[in-house]
Order: C-alpha cells, then structure tokens, then sequence
C-alpha cells in the first residue's frame, strides 16, 4: 500500500516499477493519518479478510503523523471494533535521511525560535520529523554513506536523545533486509506511543511541593530537578523545570521566543498568572515554538462548581497541593550540552514573586 498526498502518486509508478508484479494498492490524494484514515482502514480490513497476505506494508506520505496510524489499531469506534481486530500492527517504522536531518538540526541553531501555533503557518519539517521519531518501533537511519563518521554518530545520538525504546538500524539506499522487519513484532500501544523521552521523564516525576519545591531521595532542589542523560558522548542532557508558581505571561513568551542554544526538544505544562484557569501546553522541536491551551486545570473546574474533588482519579491526586490543586509548571527540556544552571534562572524570573 502506498500513499502519497498528491493527486498525481508518483511513488506508486516508482514501487510498481521495483514490485516485480506484485499486488500494489494505491491511496492518493491525501494522508492515511487524516484524510485517508477511512480509506486506509477499509483497505487493510478487505485484504485481511481475503487470508491471502501474510504481510501488509504501507508506504504513508512524508508527512504523516504515527500516532495517527497508530490509533485507527487501538482506538475503538461506535461499534466497539478496531483496525487491531482485522489485523496485527507489527511496528511503526520511521525513515530518517542522516544528512538532511543532521543539516536541519544544526539550522535549527541559527535560526530565530518562531511560535507557529500562533502565526498559523505551515508546520515546519523538523517538528514533523521529530514526532516520527518520538513514536517509532524501528528508526532506518538512511544515506549514511552521504555523511562522515563524526555526523552519523551526533545524528544517531541525537535520534537515541528522543526514543532510547526504538530499534535503531544504520542503512544507505534504503537497504535493508525483509527478515528485519517481517515476523518481528515490536508495536506495543502503551510503549510505543510513551515512547519519546520527555513522556517517560514526565511519568517518573515527582510532584512538586505547595512552596515549589521537588524531593528527591531525601534532597530538596529549588525549583527543579535535573535528570542527567547522556548519549555516546554527545552529551544528551535532558532536564525538568517544576514549580507551583504561575508564570507571567510577557516574560514567559519572551523566553520563549529566546533561542536556547544546544535546545533539542522541550514540552510540558504551563500555568500563566493571567489565565489562571486554563491548562497551558508548550512544545518545542529545535526553533519551532508550539503554544496551546487545551483544557481547564481540574482546580479551576471545581472551584466553579463544574466538577467535584471527589471525582479525582489516584494520578490527579498525586498531583494534588493546596491551595493550587494540579496548576504547577512542568516541562521536560532535552538538548545538547544545555547551560541547565542558566536555563534554570531564566525560567525562574519569568515566575510571579510571591
């Protein structure tokens, strides 16, 4: 099965032209994680039932997002059913081309943050990029031979610096053999879609004190708590900033909109002094600045009578510290050699004094 969003599917000639005579569907006009969920689904589903394939692969577009693959297996619809009962998802495999990502990464540095939510221009290729790598069971690092020893191993580590989970396979030309990805089941819902390394953080995180303070192994940290990663001596660095202080608005956009050199990757929560009620939601791949507000905190909830204490599920109440209730600022930063003491200062200048 191949896809592409034009209208014209060049890839389909391309593949037909390799295939050899074998069975080629084509899905054009769209992307299978959008679009074409529909006509995706229905198309496993009818060559499932036939019991003539062992194997089904599906080429998506560049720019298709996993989770949306993902989820048509997982997801139930109206009628309780799922892609996943048609038919096993055995990995999400996401290509990586060494050199052009290693070139977008390092561009990234240069490049002034822009805040896309906002503006409302197309999504940036080294966001997309990075989210396919977040959610993969195999990453193919491919056209090695196009990059030198020193590059294939800062891309590779900068790859492990986002999904340590993913089976990792170095390739050129798109090479690889079929028994590496036939009859190997990797895709394991909860695993694979809590794969990237700023969800692991975050689930292994200690809830922050009422006055802002984390506790770890009996050692109190202002503010913040590092968590030390290193990756083949590239130093990978990944760090969380909690607090149960607001930000304040102007500066926490003006940070945001500051390049934070060696910056890979930063996402998490937020809680502005000056919407006090809504969940804020940051997401940060290289320059790209992502900013949204996707639901109410459960405090603000409560406190207008729209839902009851009582109703808490055991994670909310780990999260739980009056008077705030779940506001607190929680955000994972992964980079390269990231001046963490200084990153640290910043964000704190952006709190409300108490």
């Amino acid at each position: 099965m191949v896809n592409d969003v034009a209208a014209i599917n060049i890839d389909v000639a391309v593949v037909n032209a390799d295939a050899g005579g074998s069975d080629i569907v084509e899905l054009g006009n769209g992307c299978v994680c959008c679009s074409n969920r529909d006509d995706l689904a229905e198309t496993i589903a009818l060559l499932s039932a036939n019991n003539t394939y062992e194997h089904i692969l599906v080429e998506t577009s560049g720019v298709a997002e996993p989770r949306g693959i993902a989820t048509l297996f997982t997801r139930k619809n109206l009628f309780g059913r799922s892609l996943g009962d048609f038919a096993r998802l055995s990995a999400l495999v996401s290509v990586v081309d060494a050199a052009f990502f290693l070139s977008e990464w390092r561009a990234q540095q240069e490049r002034k943050p822009c805040d896309t939510a906002a503006s409302g221009a197309a999504r940036p290729v080294f966001e997309l990029l990075v989210e396919q790598i977040e959610c993969a069971d195999v990453i193919v690092l491919n056209q090695c031979d196009r990059v030198d020893a020193a590059g294939l191993g800062e891309a590779e580590a900068i790859v492990r610096g986002l999904n340590e989970r993913a089976e990792l396979l170095r390739t050129e030309q798109g090479q690889i053999a079929s028994e590496l990805l036939l009859e190997r089941v990797r895709f394991d819902a909860a695993a694979t879609l809590g794969a990237a390394r700023w969800i692991k953080i975050l689930n292994t995180m200690p809830a922050t004190g009422a006055g802002g303070l984390v506790v770890k192994s009996g050692v109190a940290a202002s503010t913040s708590v590092t968590v030390p990663r290193h990756t083949d001596g590239f130093g990978i660095v990944s760090w969380v900033f909690q607090s149960r202080r607001p930000f304040l608005q102007a500066k926490f956009e003006a940070l945001l909109a500051q390049r934070v050199p060696g910056l890979l990757r930063a996402k998490g929560f937020f809680w502005l002094a000056e919407r006090p009620d809504e969940m804020g939601f940051v997401s940060v791949a290289g320059g790209v600045v992502r900013q949204d507000f996707p639901g109410y905190w459960w405090a603000a909830l409560i406190e207008n009578g729209k839902a009851r204490r009582e109703k808490l599920t055991e994670a909310l109440e780990k999260l739980w510290a009056e008077p705030h209730g779940d506001r607190r600022q929680e955000l994972v930063f992964i980079g390269i050699g990231l001046e963490v003491e200084c990153l640290r200062g910043v964000l704190e200048e952006c709190l409300e004094k108490t």
